[in-house]
């Protein structure tokens, strides 16, 4: 059988870029967010406190989802090279999102970056860049599971490569939930609803999305608490074994981090349903007490979003399996949800 690179010059993926005017930097020669690098890995969260929550936390902190590099260059094609220290590969998610990246210039898709699908350690891919005019600011989005050892970025030599300017909202909003807070299953990691978010308010965030295992434990909520945040998003829903685990740990989760931060807005999210459930919209009332009782308690810097709304509107395309958004879910997803957080931060 032929492979469809054979077929289609489009779909054909090179492991290794022979360019003789192409040079490397080391990611860090820029600006990284969303994960920072800590013994040989980028991480979404320190590897004591992540431990410290379970050990699959521990692990899937690993995962870069919602890692990004920014920078500035005028080259006329961008380029990365790789190397993984773990690949994921999960039946339901594309492989482009678990291992590939994306590029944007603003709110531009450039393209994305895909490995050979049987990249297990290293790949290499260039991008170029479409009237390309002079220097432009770049984000490269990091895929949503696998594990990312180190980045480099390669542009024409003698070509300009500097960071990109701040965020306009730099204080960042922290996101925490289940494997559709992570990205799943988003085509490609520009496409998760967090990323949405963060290049149409031009704002910083943070991913803790932990698949299957955001569960509201008491450690997971401390460590929020002390994190600088301008805004926190719960949405850990699905996860919650049943309702009454998710009857013990929503309100507790939000008194730590509200008790620790007052003036913090604090958005609530349920899961994102097509259709009501019995089980869901007795999960939503619990999540709506947690409301209201801070609502009753005088606090004016909450709100609650019903992901059965949130997807109601586009119900028969919304997902890709029978649970996790497709990208046009995401995307509906990313509109409420944005205009949520705008009115909250007033931005």
């Amino acid at each position: 059988m032929k492979n469809a690179g054979d077929i289609d010059k489009n779909f054909r993926i090179e492991k290794k870029v022979l360019r003789q005017d192409l040079v490397y930097y080391d990611a860090k020669d820029v600006d990284v967010y969303g994960v920072k690098y800590e013994e040989g890995l980028y991480r979404r969260m320190p590897d004591n406190a992540a431990r410290a929550v379970s050990e699959n936390v521990g692990l899937i902190a690993k995962e870069c989802a919602g890692g990004r590099l920014r920078f500035v260059t005028d080259s006329q094609f961008v380029a990365i090279s790789v190397s993984y220290a773990s690949v994921a590969k999960v039946p339901n998610y594309s492989h482009t999102a678990t291992m590939g990246f994306d590029l944007y210039a603003g709110q531009r898709y450039i393209g994305a970056f895909v490995p050979a699908m049987d990249t297990v350690d290293e790949f290499e891919s260039v991008l170029d860049i479409p009237c390309s005019q002079g220097a432009q600011a770049y984000t490269l989005h990091f895929p949503i599971c696998s594990q990312i050892k180190g980045i480099r970025i390669g542009v024409k030599a003698g070509s300009v490569l500097t960071s990109a300017p701040k965020y306009k909202n730099a204080q960042p909003v922290v996101l925490y939930g289940s494997s559709i807070t992570q990205g799943a299953c988003a085509s490609r990691p520009g496409n998760t609803y967090a990323n949405m978010l963060s290049r149409a308010l031009d704002c910083d965030y943070i991913n803790l999305g932990f698949w299957g295992n955001a569960l509201g434990e008491e450690r997971i909520a401390e460590y929020i608490a002390g994190l600088d945040m301008s805004l926190f998003v719960y949405d850990y829903d699905y996860n919650a074994p049943n309702v009454e685990h998710l009857r013990a740990t929503h309100e507790k989760m939000f008194k730590i981090i509200h008790a620790a931060q007052p003036n913090l807005p604090i958005l609530m999210l349920s899961a994102p349903l097509c259709y009501p459930t019995p089980d869901g919209e007795e999960r939503f009332a619990v999540i709506k007490k947690t409301y209201d009782n801070a609502i009753a308690n005088g606090d004016q810097n909450v709100a609650l979003l019903s992901g059965t709304e949130l997807m109601q509107p586009i119900h028969d395309v919304a997902l890709a399996d029978n649970i996790h958004p497709a990208d046009i879910g995401f995307a509906a997803m990313a509109k409420a949800i944005g205009k949520q957080i705008k009115q909250m931060l007033k931005i």
